[in-house]
């Protein structure tokens, strides 16, 4: 992809197209691709660490059975539907004439980002979705220090707010 390319940043495992759509119209009004960061949220890989601790007590213990089912338990159906979802997004880009990447990490928000942009210097602004700039994993403060040292420019989006009548 010769185009520049704007780096749309989400959570790999949940609203994964929220925030798309905007990306999308980004881009084209931009003339630039897209790429798709999927980072880790932060309590998914506390979940991990503690499913793999718990694993490895059962392991200790000759329970490998109950083991090898607390390692397969929480990947096994968020899997489909998330790949189901990201072929979607990619269709979606596609119709609209926007070339998209995926790039999969298990990094947090913040190390993501700093560490792809370190690695890929065709990024030109940076796109926070806004299940990132929405949940309580990203801090004011650990957003404020990506502003201030990131090399791009960060655009953030929030939720709309929901009046009465919703």
């Amino acid at each position: 992809m010769g185009k520049r390319q704007l780096l749309f940043v989400t959570y790999r495992d949940e609203n994964l197209e929220e925030g798309v759509s905007y990306a999308i119209e980004l881009a084209k009004a931009m003339y630039e691709d897209i790429t798709l960061l999927l980072v880790q949220k932060k309590s998914n890989l506390m979940d991990k660490l503690g499913n793999l601790m718990t694993a490895v007590s059962f392991a200790e213990a000759d329970e490998h059975e109950t083991a090898r089912e607390i390692m397969q338990n929480g990947s096994d159906g968020a899997e489909g539907r998330y790949e189901k979802v990201l072929a979607g997004l990619v269709e979606k880009c596609r119709r609209e004439g926007i070339q998209v990447s995926a790039q999969d990490t298990d990094l947090d928000v913040v190390s993501g980002i700093r560490a792809f942009l370190k690695n890929h210097a065709g990024i030109d602004k940076v796109v926070l979705s806004p299940a990132v700039t929405g949940s309580d994993t990203v801090s004011s403060k650990d957003l404020n220090r990506l502003v201030r040292t990131a090399s791009r420019p960060i655009v953030t989006m929030t939720r709309q707010a929901c009046g009465v009548a919703c």
